[in-house]
C-alpha cells in the first residue's frame, strides 16, 4: 500500500525523464545545426533543470514542520487546564500560557487557537493533520505529488 503512494512521484520522474530527452537529445542536439547556440541551450536548460531537480527532491525528503516545544503546555498547565469546566476561564489560562508566545492568528472570536489532541498551543499557521494524528505548520505537506504526510519520509 505504501508503494502506491510513490505512483505520483513516479509519473512526474517519467515526465521530466521525457522532456529532457525531447529537448536536449529531439530538439538541441539534432535539430540545432549551429554549435554556439547548442552550448547556449545545453547549458540554460541544464541549469534550470538542475534547480528544479534538486528543489523537488529536497521537497519530497523535507520532514513536514512541527510546532517547537515552547508552544506544548507544561504537565501542570495541562492539568489545570483540564480541570476548567468553562470556556472563558480555559481562555484565560490559554492567554497566561501564550502571552510570551509569538502568535498573532486568532479564531473568529478572537481566542487563542489550541489542539485538544496535541495539547499544545497552535502558532499561526498550524493545523491539526488528521492523516498524521499531529499538528503540522503551515499545513503545505498534503499534496500528493510529494508524498508528504503518509510517513514514507
Amino acid at each position: 500500500q505504501r508503494v502506491l503512494y510513490w505512483i505520483p512521484v513516479l509519473f512526474i520522474s517519467i515526465i521530466v525523464a521525457w522532456s529532457y530527452y525531447a529537448y536536449v537529445v529531439q530538439l538541441c542536439i539534432e535539430s540545432i545545426g549551429n554549435i554556439g547556440e547548442k552550448i547556449v541551450c545545453l547549458l540554460a536548460y541544464h541549469l534550470f533543470f538542475t534547480m528544479f531537480a534538486w528543489a523537488y527532491w529536497k521537497t519530497i525528503f523535507t520532514k513536514p514542520m512541527i510546532p517547537l516545544k515552547e508552544f506544548h503546555l507544561s504537565y501542570a498547565d495541562k492539568e489545570l487546564l483540564e480541570r476548567e469546566d468553562r470556556g472563558e476561564t480555559q481562555q484565560e489560562i490559554l492567554r497566561r500560557i501564550a502571552k510570551d508566545l509569538p502568535i498573532y492568528t486568532r479564531t473568529m472570536s478572537g481566542a487563542i487557537r489550541y489542539c485538544d489532541r496535541c495539547q499544545l498551543v497552535k502558532p499561526d499557521r498550524c493545523h491539526h493533520c488528521s492523516v498524521c494524528d499531529k499538528c503540522i505548520l503551515k499545513m503545505d505537506h498534503h499534496c500528493p505529488w510529494y508524498v508528504l504526510c503518509n510517513n514514507l519520509v
